[in-house]
């Protein structure tokens, strides 16, 4: 539980002044990768809303360091990224019916993980077809995946190329020049 008069924190602002501000409202996302005995991954996502003040909602209050929203949703993936099993879990939710959605997240099941993946998602699960804060976890949660495997897949030798994928590695920067010289490009 968090206690209230442990979360006042200082904020130095751009300008160097400290500006006393209270802590009301947290929203903590986790994402767990495992390996599975079965040659399998899983990941785990984990979303927990705390407040530290007393909300009151039509169905009763949230008092302070209880969870108003606590989500799990954990996805069970092949080497291909491919979604074997999915199960989702409504431990706290604002009102009683939010974990009757739960099931509708087994038709994850089938899905690769791969770009326009969020997009897909977003789209299947949308307004009253799936949960906010559900539908949340699962960008963060393809990432994790990504990073889960990219190591497994270095060490079987399985190519995977992220040039131009972000600032870093963009296709004209130094580390593209550097360590993919075949696919660096000159700036124009």
């Amino acid at each position: 539980m968090i206690c209230p008069n442990e979360l006042k924190t200082t904020m130095i602002t751009e300008t160097s002044e400290s500006v006393e501000r209270r802590l009301i409202h947290q929203r903590r996302v986790t994402c767990s990768g495992f390996a599975r005995s079965d040659g399998t991954w899983d990941i785990e996502g984990h979303l927990i809303d705390t407040v530290t003040e007393s909300v009151e909602l039509v169905t009763g209050t949230i008092a302070p360091g209880e969870p108003m929203h606590e989500m799990r949703l954990c996805i069970t993936i092949d080497l291909e990224m491919r979604i074997i099993d999915a199960q989702a879990r409504t431990l706290h939710g604002p009102y009683p019916v939010c974990g009757e959605i739960n099931a509708t997240y087994r038709s994850l099941i089938g899905l690769q993980i791969k770009p326009g993946f969020t997009q897909l998602v977003k789209r299947q699960f949308r307004d009253e077809l799936g949960c906010t804060h559900l539908n949340e976890l699962l960008p963060p949660m393809a990432t994790a995946a990504f990073q889960l495997l990219l190591p497994i897949w270095a060490q079987m030798g399985k190519p995977f190329n992220m040039v131009g994928g972000c600032h870093a590695l963009r296709f004209d920067g130094d580390i593209v020049r550097k360590y993919f010289p075949d696919q660096f490009r000159a700036p124009d």
